[in-house]
C-alpha cells in the first residue's frame, strides 16, 4: 500500500511539472552582434567547453540557465554596413539585444524602443563618463560593453635624444608642451601634427578641452557648446604650433593616416593614437624598411592649460541596448541577456581577445592575451582618469554637425578667417544641423 501511494505522489508530481512546462511560455530573443570573437589571441587561458567563440559560450550558458529560451545569434555583416540590421526590422523582428558600434544606434534606434536599464540593473558598476554618454531625459538606454580608448603616443627615444624628462602630470601643461616643442625644433624634429584634411574631426577635439572648451555641454545636443574663449585659445595655439615650426606643415594636406605614419617611422614625437596603431604598424614599419629598428613609446594624458586638472581623450564604445516589449517576463529575460554581455566575464573576454578595454568601474584586467601589451594597459591607466570627451553620443545629427566644420576650419588654417569667424561659422551651421 505504501508503495502505491509513493508512486501515485509521483505521478502526481509528475504531471505538475508537465502541466507547469506546458504552460510555461518558450521565447526566442534575437542576439545582433558584428562579429564572433576566437580565443586565439588567449588560446590556453580559458575552458572554452569546446565553442569556437566567447559569445557562443555566454549564450549556451544562458540557454542552460533559461530553458524556455533559445537565443538566435545573428552577426551583422559589417560589409553591408546597416543591412542585416535594416532587413530585421523591415521584418518586425528588431534585435532584443543588440550589440555594435554605437554609432549604428543613431540612426536605426528610437529610446522610446529600448528599457531603461538604471530601472533594472546596478548602472553604478560602470564607469560614469560611459553612463553619462548614453544617460537621455534621467534614463540609461545603453551600456559600454567594450571601450576602445586612445592616449597620446609619445615616442621616449626621441625624449632621450635631447635629454628631456618628461613631468609629472600635474606639471604637463600646454606652457610645458612648448618648452618640449622648441627643443625637438631644435633637435630638427616635429612635437606633433595639426591635421585638417578631413575637417576638425574627433582626434583634434582633445586640445579644444585641454583649454576647458568642449563640443556639447551636460548632454545637451541640440546645440554645440565649442563657441567660447577657452574654444578660441585653443585654436590659435593649434595655429601657432604650425605657424612656428612645431608642428608639420599644411595642415589641410595632413590627415589622422599620414600622422600614424609619421609617429610610427620615428618623425613625430607625439600624436593621438590607439596602441591597435603602434602595434600593428610599428613592426610593419621595420619589415618594410621604413624604420631601422623599433623605438621606445608609451601613450600618456595630453597636456593641460592651467585651471584644467585632465584634457579628456577620444574613444568610442561598443554599445549593447535591450529592446522592450509589452511583455515583461521577455523584458526580464532580454535584461538578463544583456547582463550576461556586459558583465565581468564578458568584459575579461573582451579585454583578453580583442582591443576593447573594460568600462566596469575597479576593473583589473588579467595579464594575459591582448591585455598583457603594456601600451593597452598604460591607456587602460589613464583613461579613467581623463575620461571621454562627449561627440553626440546617440544624437543622430552629431556626426553630420561635427562635418559642419571641415570648410570653414580650412578657411582658418589658410589664413582667410579667423578663430572666432571660425567659431561663429561653424556655430551657426552645426545648430541649424542640430535641429532640424
Amino acid at each position: 500500500m505504501r508503495k502505491l501511494i509513493l508512486i501515485l505522489i509521483a505521478l502526481l508530481v509528475a504531471g505538475a511539472l508537465f502541466a507547469a512546462s506546458e504552460t510555461e511560455e518558450i521565447y526566442e530573443l534575437i542576439l545582433v552582434d558584428s562579429g564572433a570573437t576566437s580565443w586565439d589571441r588567449a588560446p590556453d587561458a580559458y575552458d572554452t567547453k569546446g565553442l569556437d567563440s566567447f559569445q557562443e559560450l555566454l549564450i549556451a550558458e544562458f540557454e542552460e540557465e533559461n530553458p524556455n529560451v533559445t537565443v538566435t545569434y545573428i552577426h551583422r555583416d559589417v560589409t553591408q554596413g546597416s543591412m542585416t540590421v535594416d532587413a530585421l526590422f523591415a521584418k518586425g523582428t528588431p534585435p532584443d539585444v543588440w550589440i555594435d558600434a554605437g554609432g549604428y544606434f543613431r540612426d536605426l534606434f528610437n529610446l522610446e524602443d529600448l528599457l531603461p536599464l538604471e530601472e533594472y540593473i546596478d548602472v553604478s558598476v560602470y564607469q560614469d563618463h560611459l553612463i553619462d554618454m548614453y544617460t537621455f531625459d534621467g534614463h540609461v538606454f545603453a551600456l559600454t560593453a567594450a571601450n576602445i580608448a586612445t592616449g597620446l603616443a609619445v615616442n621616449l627615444s626621441m625624449l632621450e635624444d635631447i635629454g628631456y624628462t618628461l613631468p609629472a602630470q600635474e606639471d604637463w601643461t600646454v606652457d610645458e608642451y612648448i618648452r618640449l616643442a622648441k627643443l625637438l625644433k631644435a633637435d630638427g624634429q616635429y612635437v606633433t601634427t595639426v591635421f585638417t584634411q578631413e575637417g576638425f574631426g574627433a582626434w583634434m577635439y582633445p586640445w579644444i578641452h585641454a583649454f576647458g572648451g568642449e563640443l556639447f555641454a551636460d548632454g545637451d545636443y541640440s546645440r554645440v557648446a565649442i563657441n567660447t574663449p577657452e574654444s578660441r585659445e585653443a585654436l590659435e595655439w593649434l595655429k601657432m604650433l604650425v605657424d612656428e615650426g612645431y608642428a608639420m606643415p599644411y595642415p589641410n594636406e595632413v590627415d589622422d593616416d599620414i600622422t600614424v605614419d609619421l609617429f610610427t617611422t620615428g618623425k613625430l614625437f607625439s600624436a593621438m593614437m590607439q596602441n591597435g596603431h603602434t602595434e600593428y604598424w610599428m613592426p610593419e614599419q621595420v619589415r618594410n624598411g621604413t624604420l631601422e629598428e623599433e623605438f621606445e613609446y608609451t601613450f600618456i594624458e595630453f597636456p593641460h592649460a592651467e585651471g584644467v586638472a585632465h584634457t579628456k581623450l577620444f574613444g568610442y564604445q561598443t554599445v549593447i541596448t535591450a529592446r522592450q516589449s509589452g511583455d515583461e517576463a521577455r523584458n526580464l529575460l532580454t535584461i538578463a541577456l544583456l547582463e550576461k554581455f556586459s558583465g565581468v566575464r564578458q568584459q575579461t573576454y573582451m579585454s583578453t581577445l580583442t582591443g576593447g578595454f573594460p568600462s566596469l568601474k575597479d576593473f583589473e584586467m588579467p595579464n594575459v592575451g591582448t591585455a598583457a601589451s603594456p601600451w593597452k594597459q598604460a591607456i587602460a591607466e589613464i583613461a579613467p582618469a581623463a575620461g571621454l570627451m562627449d561627440l553626440g553620443g546617440m544624437h543622430p545629427r552629431a556626426q553630420e554637425a561635427m562635418d559642419a566644420a571641415t570648410i570653414p576650419i580650412q578657411e582658418y588654417m589658410a589664413n582667410e578667417i579667423s578663430a572666432q569667424q571660425f567659431l561663429d561659422t561653424f556655430e551657426t551651421e552645426a545648430n541649424k544641423i542640430l535641429s532640424e
